[in-house]
């Protein structure tokens, strides 16, 4: 193979990875684009996205959890295992038993099985053996079956009378999981007041409004074509929020904390984590 041909074909697979990457950012924008006019789905998606192939896990979370206060199912264990490692948010035993929970009833064997391991062993203390038990067998009715050890290692500690609250317990906890046909709620419709505001800099947002001021999701468009589409707070972005070019091009995406970026992919981001890096 000649020099010539190599460079041809380096040139080539440089242009189809660069095509590729670019409809790759593309349909990202769309995704967020959705996720920020409240699309659970949407949202849930662009939690796998940062935790897996961007590996933010400050901002997967911050999706996973707005996945999960939507409604979205699958969000809620992503949350609670969030809370419970303290990975991409400070970690909080109780919340992560909050969210376990939630995603428990809604049929997870896993979330069983986890809300069996907290509430078995908090701080090296037992807690509540019985329902510890009962979520370890309803995770192992589940389909769960790596946690029996520990079920039938637990069992082998407690009285009989222990034994039969897990039993009551079980068929409690039994009457409070959906079954399958119903798991997938009805995401709430709120309504919201909805209009224009004009900055004085003559930026046009149109959006949610809360006391005639951008509060909610809503998009600015200034004079010269570009667009922010995002989450606003008493006026200024506040929240997720993506900045495109006239052209259409994206040019900031990421969370935005008193109207300044603080995590994503731009310039100001990444000064202010090296600012904050030991």
């Amino acid at each position: 193979m000649t020099r010539a041909i190599r460079v041809y074909l380096w040139f080539v697979a440089t242009i189809a990875f660069t095509s590729v990457n670019a409809k790759d950012l593309n349909d990202l924008g769309k995704i967020k684009l959705k996720a920020l006019s409240g699309d659970p789905s949407s949202q849930l998606r662009l939690g796998f996205h940062y935790s897996t192939a961007n590996e933010n896990l400050v901002e997967a979370f911050f999706w996973y959890e707005k996945a999960a206060k939507a409604g979205e199912p699958s969000a809620y264990h992503y949350v609670a295992k969030a809370y419970a490692t303290g990975r991409g948010t400070p970690q909080n035993l109780e919340l992560a038993k909050v969210w376990y929970e939630k995603a428990a009833l809604k049929g997870s064997a896993t979330a069983m099985a986890k809300l069996g391991d907290l509430i078995s062993v908090e701080h090296g203390i037992n807690t509540d053996d019985a329902l510890a038990h009962a979520w370890y067998a309803l995770a192992v009715e589940h389909g769960e079956t790596a946690w029996t050890e520990r079920r039938d290692r637990l069992a082998k500690g407690m009285s009989e009378e222990t034994l039969e609250l897990a039993l009551e317990r079980v068929e409690e906890i039994k009457g409070k999981i959906l079954p399958p046909k119903e798991r997938r709620p009805t995401l709430p419709s709120p309504t919201k007041k909805r209009g224009e505001y004009h900055f004085q800099t003559g930026k046009k947002y149109f959006g949610d409004l809360k006391d005639g001021l951008p509060h909610g999701y809503g998009s600015i468009q200034s004079l010269d074509g570009e667009r922010f589409f995002g989450e606003f707070e008493k006026g200024i972005p506040y929240g997720y929020g993506t900045h495109f070019s006239s052209r259409g091009f994206i040019i900031f995406s990421g969370l935005w904390e008193g109207d300044k970026a603080i995590a994503g992919d731009s310039p100001q981001a990444r000064l202010r984590a090296t600012l904050k890096s030991p």
